[in-house]
């Protein structure tokens, strides 16, 4: 009888080359390149009632840090072995693995001799743990449902900079106000009930302030992408304690104390399911937010300082299949206005 396993790794030659060595030792294996995939799968098993030996699950994932996913998978299934596999790995990365309760770890490159030998040491597994998969994320009491836009904000040249931004910053429908430097002044998260008021709040608020040239709307939308996605994102946030949906202004307040940058992508639409739970999980974004407009989606970046966040954009984000443009705008403390 063949054994199962899931393979998550984002590497095309790895992923053909254990499936063709664990066939031989008698698994099945279900390979998938990410992470998001990777819970679909075991979504999908565990609802089909299909027995899993272990789940392999790689360090390095271009959507969900690997060692987040382990959680995940050991908040909804406690009892699958997790092995976890890197190329990068050192003493730290083989103590987390331990700490965070991982049945085993491997350095790539590692022989099939080897990875057997750790799948045949491991204690019978008793998933599936229930018969409709993962746990449903416990409905929480949502605010009145309103929309949301950005604001981009731009100032006649002899506008006093101070003046029109305290007096943004106090209005009414006003959620954040933030100086940046870049194509715009200012960025302004606004919420209204409906699209319509926001414009009328833009016309007849915003725009006959003193000083203040021009403002142009992104609203904010939710990704046109499948519900299955949808359920693992939430899925990940309920298992990692965390719902950035959720976060009041004084949270993303307490993130912006280091430097931070609004970052504006133009993408590639039909790449949005692959580019945006890549985004959404990234330590640095505080708020990943789908909009229409002049850009696709708006991010809201920390960084221990301007050149981490210029860094992370550079390697993590611009190299992305289907990301076709991207800007930063730093934001300003009063001291540099």
């Amino acid at each position: 009888m063949e054994k199962n396993v899931l393979l998550i790794d984002d590497e095309a030659a790895l992923r053909r080359h254990v499936s063709m060595g664990l066939m031989q030792q008698g698994y099945r294996t279900e390979p998938c390149e990410n992470g998001m995939k990777g819970l679909e799968t075991l979504d999908t098993l565990m609802k089909r009632k299909v027995p899993l030996e272990c789940a392999i699950v790689d360090v390095r994932l271009p959507d969900i840090d690997g060692f987040k996913l382990l959680k995940v998978i050991k908040s909804y299934y406690p009892d699958l072995p997790v092995v976890m596999i890197t190329g990068y790995g050192n003493d730290n990365t083989a103590i987390e693995a331990k700490n965070q309760m991982a049945a085993a770890y491997l350095e790539k490159p590692f022989s099939m001799e080897d990875l057997t030998k750790v799948l045949a040491e491991m204690p019978a597994s008793t998933t599936p743990a229930a018969d409709s998969g993962l746990a449903t994320p416990q409905a929480t009491p949502s605010a009145a449902q309103s929309t949301t836009a950005y604001a981009l904000i731009n100032l006649k040249s002899d506008a006093n900079f101070l003046k029109v931004y305290r007096t943004l910053y106090y209005q009414e429908n006003v959620v954040y106000c933030d100086a940046i430097r870049g194509d715009h002044d200012m960025v302004l998260l606004l919420q209204a009930d409906t699209f319509k008021n926001i414009e009328a709040i833009v016309k007849n608020k915003i725009k006959t302030i003193p000083g203040v040239a021009d403002a142009s709307l992104l609203s904010v939308e939710v990704p046109t992408f499948s519900e299955n996605v949808h359920s693992m994102i939430g899925y990940v946030d309920k298992a990692l304690g965390r719902d950035k949906a959720g976060e009041d202004v004084v949270t993303t307040q307490a993130a912006r104390v280091r430097a931070s940058s609004y970052v504006m992508m133009e993408i590639e639409k039909e790449k949005l399911e692959a580019i945006y739970p890549a985004l959404y999980f990234n330590d640095q974004v505080v708020y990943c937010d789908y909009t229409h407009g002049k850009y696709d989606i708006v991010l809201l970046v920390k960084g221990t300082s301007f050149s981490e966040i210029e860094n992370t954009i550079r390697t993590k984000f611009k190299t992305m299949d289907g990301v076709l443009r991207i800007k930063e705008w730093p934001i300003l403390t009063l001291f540099e206005v």
